[in-house]
């Protein structure tokens, strides 16, 4: 039975950002109150659908507290049009308190007979996840086209194992055909293809593959003809961290075991199991995969891009997205998102820039940075996005998810800014050509520029589609203290008094932008 509408806030973000000096483009912002009032609510992992009218379905997994513990409290589900950025009509599906739901990464997708959508999730019976012996089962539930859901009791309920698994490593919807992965315990993954009407057709289990313990892997399809299937690994040496995709045939039988080289040049993947995106194939016989890097010789870490032969296994292009704010501790980098391909083999490629410290005195926060490649990794343009020019306060990001819209795509998640409870974010982008984005440029930015709070100097770095003409520099009575055309990849801020100026940048192809940047 459909539940009553309880969004309770939506509203473009980009006017709330223009006087912020924030910047986004085409989003939504929502702010998603507790059903019942509760002050403790937040939200995990979201995955959106295209449905066949050009809307965004999203669902969205929540938790909060209950009797003192952090609980699975539910999924809301949203119906947004990309084009107006409006909320049509929402939904809050509640967790069966019987159970611990696995919220971390649910199925989520359009019902194959074009009737409704498909919701699963692996749950367990709440003793075993306490650490006694349980069950394991994955609960497939239909969602009809009007986002009537179906009761928990009348779902479809596939046992699995007489325990409750360590984790799932990943699900898809295959056809009629639900194939997912999870781990037994820290080295045995299972494969296993269910109908969506409870049968299960394979169920694999593979002793002693993984190299490492308690790593989140991931699984991606590897071929489309023949189906094959990747599960993500890791391995480390005394001196490197490697990589490893295990790709398995249509039927879960080993084929090769892939390992990556440890590092290239001065920078390193740091535990990519965690940290990677899942590989995904080109028509031209390689497959691109991104991951989080630090660099040894140079402290400057980011997110790595990389494109590989698949029977040779040859690195055959990679290239490195430095993080902004610039962070060099091991705990402060880039996070890939994920890519798309779009027509001629394009890529969409997006990554934030958090520093992946939280709490009190976590102010350093970061970018959504957004890029479009062509199928040998040359950047076509490059984007920063739903951030702060500033090196303190700004946005956080988390639970991040790249999918596709009729004319673009969309990143979605939850972000944070400055003390605020976390929030929920659509942002979209449509692609009107080849080269560009059809873009609110007043709220996107096609540069970056550090450090900013700036002693001396103030560095740009720019997207490669366009070119700076000329930078200005105003005080704050509006008078102009300096001019330049030509060095514009930095601005000489020496000499100046301290304080807070406003940078005018102007491109070749007319567009102009203005930042605040504070002189110390």
């Amino acid at each position: 039975m459909k539940k009553p509408l309880l969004l309770l806030l939506a509203f473009a973000l980009a006017s709330l950002f223009a006087q912020a000096q924030d910047y986004s483009c085409d989003s939504l912002f929502l702010e998603i109150k507790h059903p019942t009032g509760s002050p403790y609510f937040d939200f995990l992992q979201s995955r959106s659908i295209l449905t066949n009218d050009g809307n965004v379905l999203t669902c969205i997994a929540t938790k909060t507290m209950l009797n003192h513990r952090i609980v699975d409290f539910g999924d809301w589900l949203y119906m947004t049009d990309p084009q107006s950025m409006t909320v049509l009509d929402s939904v809050f599906v509640e967790t069966n308190y019987a159970f611990v739901e696995d919220n971390i990464r649910p199925l989520f997708a359009n019902a194959p007979d074009g009737e409704g959508y498909i919701l699963a999730k692996l749950i367990h019976n709440r003793v075993s996840y306490s650490g006694y012996p349980g069950n394991t089962w994955l609960r497939i539930s239909r969602i009809d086209n009007a986002l009537n859901v179906q009761a928990h009791e009348d779902a479809i309920i596939v046992p699995l194992e007489d325990f409750a698994v360590n984790r799932l490593i990943g699900i898809t919807l295959e056809g009629d055909c639900i194939v997912l992965s999870y781990q037994t315990d820290a080295r045995t993954p299972v494969m296993a293809r269910i109908g969506l009407d409870g049968t299960i057709k394979d169920k694999v289990a593979i002793d002693n593959l993984f190299m490492l313990d308690d790593v989140a892997h991931g699984l991606a399809v590897y071929n489309d003809t023949p189906r094959e299937y990747s599960l993500c690994d890791w391995t480390a040496s005394e001196n490197d961290t490697c990589l490893v995709y295990h790709v398995l045939d249509s039927l879960f039988t080993m084929e090769e075991t892939i390992v990556l080289e440890g590092h290239w040049g001065d920078f390193y993947p740091v535990q990519p199991g965690q940290f990677a995106s899942s590989p995904m194939p080109l028509d031209d016989g390689t497959f691109v995969h991104g991951f989080m890097y630090e660099r040894h010789n140079l402290t400057r870490n980011g997110v790595c891009l990389q494109k590989y032969d698949k029977i040779t296994h040859e690195c055959l292009v990679n290239i490195q997205f430095e993080s902004w704010p610039i962070y060099t501790a091991p705990d402060r980098m880039g996070y890939p998102i994920g890519m798309i391909t779009t027509v001629n083999d394009n890529i969409y490629f997006a990554y934030r820039t958090n520093n992946n410290v939280m709490g009190t005195g976590a102010s350093t926060k970061g970018w959504l940075c957004i890029a479009k490649l062509d199928k040998d990794l040359n950047v076509l343009w490059q984007r920063y996005c739903l951030g702060s020019p500033f090196s303190t306060g700004g946005y956080l990001h988390n639970y991040c998810h790249i999918s596709k819209i009729e004319d673009g795509f969309s990143i979605l998640g939850k972000c944070h800014k400055d003390g605020e409870s976390y929030n929920f974010f659509y942002y979209f982008v449509h692609d009107a050509d080849p080269y560009g984005i059809s873009e609110a440029e007043a709220f996107i930015r096609p540069y970056m520029f550090y450090p900013n709070p700036t002693q001396d100097e103030l560095h740009l770095q720019y997207s490669p589609d366009v070119t700076p003409k000329q930078i200005e520099l105003y005080d704050l009575q509006g008078r102009m203290v300096r001019s330049q055309s030509k060095g514009l990849e930095s601005l000489n801020m020496a000499g100046l008094p301290a304080g807070t100026y406003t940078m005018r940048v102007m491109l070749e192809d007319g567009k102009a932008f203005t930042d605040k940047v504070v002189k110390e």
